[in-house]
C-alpha cells in the first residue's frame, strides 16, 4: 500500500465557513493576557532602547519604579468585581430575575426583556452584569423552555449587551480618572468627575441609543419556532439540578452566631445610609470608585444577611480576580518604561502626525478597539496608553473627557469577535464559541458604525 493512499482525500476533508475559520484563528493564535503582558513588556522595552537614549539598566529603573504604582487601583478593582459577584449572586436578585423572566409570553419579547436587564444592569456595574447574564440566561432557557427561543441567540445576547457597560459609570477609566490620588491627575490636570465622562450628556444618549436598539435588533434575528434551537435535555438537567442542604438542629453557637442575620444587616444598612448622605452633600459628580465599592460592600452584607453566606460567596467572587492581582504590577511596570523614559514623548508624536482635531477622537476609538484584542482588560490597557493618548489629545485641543470617552467606546468592542472574556461565559452557557460568533460579529459591525458616526460628528462631545 502506497503512502498517498493513506492520506485523506480533498472531499472528505470538513468545509469550514467564515465563522469557523475565524473562531479557530482565535483560540489558535490568541493566548492567555498573561502571555500579551510578557510579550508587551519585551516589546516596550526594546521600543525604549530603540527611541530613547535610556540605557538597559536605566529602563530597568524606570520599569521598577512604576511596578507598584498600582497596587491601590488593582485592590480598587478587585474589591469591585469581588462585590459586584456578591450582589448579583444573593437570592433576593435571583429571585427578583425570575420574577422578571415570567413578564414576557412570546421568544422575541422574553430576548428583549433580557436584553435590557442585563444592559441596564451591566451599566450600573459591569461585574452584576455579567453574574445577572448567566443567571438570568440560564433561568429564561429553562423556563421557556418550548416556546421557540434559540438558544445560542440568547447566549450571544447576554453577551453583546456588554456594549452598554462600556460607558457605564463602573468602568476602570472613568472611574480611575475621579478617584483622587490616581497616577494620572497631574497628567490630566486634575480629577475628571463621572459627569463629564461616564455620565457626561455624549455618552449617555449614545449608550441610550444602542441600549434601545442592539436588543431590537438581537430579536430580529430570532428564527422561526422550529428552527430554533433550544436548551438541550442534558443541559437542561445540568441547570436545574440542584443539591439537597443539610439542615441541622444542632447548631453550635458559633455556627449560630455564622448563620445570623443581625449584625452584617445592621453594617449594610450603616453603609448606605452614609452613601446616600455622601451623594446629598456633595451630589453624582462626586462619585469615584471607593463610593462604587462602599456601594455595593453595603449591598453585599444587607442582601446576604448571614456572614456565613457572604463569605461563601465571596470565596466563589475572588476566582474572578486573578488577573487583577498578579497582571496590574507588570502593567505598571510597562507604564513606568513609557512614562520615565521619555517614549510616551515619542508615541504621542506619531498619533499626531496622522491626526487632526476631527479625526482624534475616532481614532482613538478605533486604536483602542485594535489594542483591546491584544490587551483584554480595559484598566490595564488605559494604563499602557493614557500617557500619551492623552497629551496628544491635549495638543489638538480636545476635551481630555472626550479622550477617555473614546477610549471606553472602543475598549469593549474587539471583545465580541475575540474569545478572551467569552470563555467563562461560554463555560457558563455551555456553548462553543461558533455558536455566538455570527451574532456578536454583527452587533460588532453595527456598534462600530455608531460609534464612527458620534466620534466623526461631535469630535470634541457635545
Amino acid at each position: 500500500m502506497s503512502g498517498a493512499s493513506l492520506e485523506v482525500e480533498p472531499a472528505l476533508k470538513p468545509k469550514l465557513g467564515i465563522v469557523d475559520r475565524f473562531t479557530k484563528w482565535s483560540l489558535n493564535w490568541v493566548p492567555d493576557s498573561m502571555v500579551f503582558v510578557s510579550a508587551l513588556t519585551i516589546i516596550v522595552f526594546i521600543m525604549g532602547m530603540v527611541f530613547t537614549d535610556h540605557s538597559p539598566l536605566g529602563l530597568l529603573d524606570d520599569y521598577a519604579k512604576g511596578f507598584w504604582l498600582l497596587l491601590t487601583f488593582a485592590m480598587q478593582l478587585t474589591v469591585m468585581m469581588i462585590t459586584g459577584f456578591v450582589v448579583a449572586d444573593s437570592k433576593l436578585v435571583k429571585s427578583g430575575l425570575i420574577k422578571l423572566i415570567d413578564l414576557p409570553k412570546s421568544p422575541r419579547s422574553t430576548l428583549i426583556v433580557f436584553c435590557l436587564v442585563v444592559g441596564f444592569i451591566a451599566w450600573l456595574h459591569w461585574a452584576v452584569g455579567l453574574m445577572v447574564a448567566v443567571v438570568m440566561g440560564k433561568e429564561v432557557a429553562i423556563r421557556k423552555r418550548g416556546v421557540g427561543i434559540h438558544y445560542p441567540l440568547l447566549a450571544a445576547a447576554g453577551y453583546c449587551m456588554f456594549l452598554i457597560m462600556a460607558n457605564g459609570p463602573s468602568q476602570s477609566a472613568p472611574l480611575l480618572a475621579a478617584t483622587a490620588g490616581n497616577f494620572l491627575e497631574k497628567t490630566i490636570g486634575g480629577l475628571l468627575p463621572l459627569t463629564q465622562t461616564a455620565l457626561s450628556p455624549f455618552l449617555l444618549v449614545l449608550v441610550f441609543f444602542e441600549f434601545l436598539t442592539i436588543p431590537v435588533l438581537l430579536a430580529l434575528m430570532m428564527p422561526k419556532k422550529e428552527k430554533a434551537v433550544e436548551i438541550s435535555e442534558a443541559v437542561y438537567n445540568e441547570f436545574t439540578y440542584v443539591p439537597v442542604e443539610e439542615v441541622r438542629s444542632d447548631l453550635r453557637p458559633a455556627e449560630r452566631w455564622e448563620r445570623s442575620r443581625i449584625v452584617l444587616t445592621v453594617i449594610g444598612v450603616g453603609f448606605l445610609i452614609w452613601v446616600v448622605r455622601f451623594v446629598a452633600l456633595n451630589g453624582v459628580a462626586k462619585i469615584d470608585i471607593n463610593i462604587i465599592n462602599f456601594t455595593f460592600f453595603g449591598l453585599g452584607m444587607l442582601l446576604h444577611g448571614s456572614p456565613r453566606s457572604f463569605t461563601a460567596s465571596v470565596k466563589q467572587g475572588v476566582g474572578t480576580t486573578f488577573g487583577v492581582i498578579i497582571q496590574f504590577p507588570l502593567y505598571a511596570g510597562i507604564f513606568g518604561i513609557i512614562s520615565n523614559s521619555g517614549l510616551a514623548s515619542v508615541i504621542t508624536h506619531w498619533f499626531l502626525s496622522i491626526s487632526t482635531a476631527g479625526t482624534y477622537a475616532w481614532i482613538i476609538m478605533i486604536y483602542t478597539t485594535i489594542m483591546d484584542f491584544f490587551v483584554p482588560s480595559g484598566g490595564s490597557k488605559f494604563v499602557i496608553e493614557a500617557p500619551y493618548i492623552i497629551p496628544a489629545g491635549q495638543q489638538l485641543s480636545i476635551p481630555v473627557a472626550h479622550v477617555v470617552n473614546a477610549y471606553s467606546t472602543g475598549g469593549q468592542l474587539a471583545n465580541l469577535i475575540q474569545p478572551f472574556w467569552a470563555l467563562p461565559f461560554l463555560a457558563a452557557y455551555k456553548v462553543r464559541f461558533q455558536d455566538i460568533l455570527p451574532y456578536t460579529f454583527a452587533m460588532f459591525l453595527y456598534a462600530l458604525l455608531i460609534g464612527s458616526v458620534a466620534f466623526l460628528a461631535f469630535p470634541q462631545g457635545l
